[in-house]
């Protein structure tokens, strides 16, 4: 058993964005694995509400927030900087959002406590990692690619979202790791060439759900899952402008059902499409769903809310870029269609044919299944490399 540490600005608790879903399972998944996990939340907003988070982690939660006038600046100049950078699509500093008294605060704990293994969010915060007395094996769970993540939206015309620095940079915080997760191969191959630390490839964790029963009678919804991201947003204004016309043509009772914060940004007023804002009971959503869909038409890292889809065992249609890390399951477990009108049809004919929706959802269930055994079983080969205390 090893004594672990879980690191993330994020909050496992209510988990409302992938990243926060991935540090949810992954703290899951060690539990199961016979391992003790806490977690620190290296709080970002002023106020927060940890009342969900205390309820699951109980005495193994910690919160690092400090209200001195010196963090508060630091705070102050971090959030200026990375608005400069979205503005005006620049590469940030990877060590940016570095508080010295949150080093402070780790070295304390991790000394403390004496946990032997940590893992830690983005290559942004890699620099805590210098707090840590040097038996810790330390992990640096990388979430996605950061090099130079600009362009990326530049090209597409969109404002630069999240954070971008430089190969160099992000080279820089890789080294600063024992080993390095990769949420999928492309992105291991990136950081492979960047650094000579071992890379794993650890995908999405969530458990697989029970393959359910075919939707109840009402009208056929097509389910979208996600946040207010830009690509998220430049997606699902896609599919409402050019593919849900296609679609309620040849089935007028169909509905595109919006849960998260996209539906603020995306549908009001339009026929058809329903906002179901922030869902406590996702898997309910889920199981009463025809269709569930990724229009996403670029970004990088793992589509985590395609794996979601198959975990829950629901036909899946997806573009090119709602495939990566997933490319086995093209066709098999899921539908891939790229233009409006692939994407229209590939719907279509799966409202249509309620058997096979079903079929489709069974072998993706199975694809999901297997996916998960595979990335549970890479985090504990990671894991157990640590030194022996």
């Amino acid at each position: 058993m090893r004594k672990i540490l879980l690191l993330a600005p994020v909050p496992t608790h209510p988990s409302e964005t992938g990243a926060s879903a991935r540090v949810r399972h992954m703290g899951e998944a060690l539990v199961e694995l016979g391992h003790e996990v806490h977690f620190l939340h290296l709080q970002q907003a002023l106020r927060a509400d940890h009342t969900a988070m205390r309820a699951y982690w109980r005495e193994r939660l910690h919160v690092f927030r400090s209200l001195s006038p010196a963090s508060f600046l630091g705070r102050a100049r971090r959030k200026a900087i990375r608005l400069a950078g979205k503005a005006f699509h620049l590469n940030l500093p990877v060590d940016c959002y570095f508080d010295r008294e949150a080093a402070g605060y780790v070295r304390n704990l991790v000394t403390d406590r004496g946990f032997d293994v940590a893992v830690l969010s983005y290559v942004f915060y890699s620099r805590l990692f210098d707090a840590m007395p040097a038996p810790v094996w330390k992990l640096l769970d990388t979430h996605d690619v950061f090099a130079d993540r600009y362009q990326l939206y530049r090209s597409r015309g969109q404002a630069s979202d999240f954070f971008s620095t430089t190969a160099a940079g992000e080279a820089m915080a890789l080294d600063r790791a024992d080993a390095v997760l990769a949420i999928q191969e492309r992105d291991a191959n990136h950081f492979r060439s960047l650094t000579g630390r071992p890379v794993v490839v650890v995908g999405h964790l969530a458990p697989v759900d029970p393959l359910p029963a075919a939707p109840a009678a009402e009208a056929p919804g097509v389910l979208f899952v996600g946040g207010t991201m830009g690509i998220n947003i430049h997606g699902v204004t896609w599919l409402v402008e050019r593919v849900l016309p296609a679609v309620r043509q040849r089935v007028p009772t169909a509905e595109l059902w919006l849960a998260g914060g996209i539906g603020d940004h995306v549908g009001q007023g339009v026929a058809g499409v329903r906002r179901l804002g922030f869902v406590d009971a996702l898997g309910e959503v889920y199981r009463r769903a025809s269709v569930v869909i990724n229009p996403q038409q670029f970004g990088t890292g793992l589509s985590i809310k395609s794996v979601d889809a198959l975990l829950h065992g629901r036909p899946l249609v997806t573009t090119a870029s709602g495939a990566r890390g997933l490319e086995d399951g093209i066709d098999v477990a899921f539908r891939r269609a790229d233009s409006a009108e692939a994407f229209a049809e590939a719907v279509i004919e799966l409202l249509v044919d309620p058997a096979g929706a079903a079929a489709l959802a069974a072998r993706g269930h199975e694809f999901a299944h297997a996916y998960h055994q595979r990335q549970v079983q890479a985090l504990s080969d990671v894991v157990n490399t640590a030194p022996t205390p």
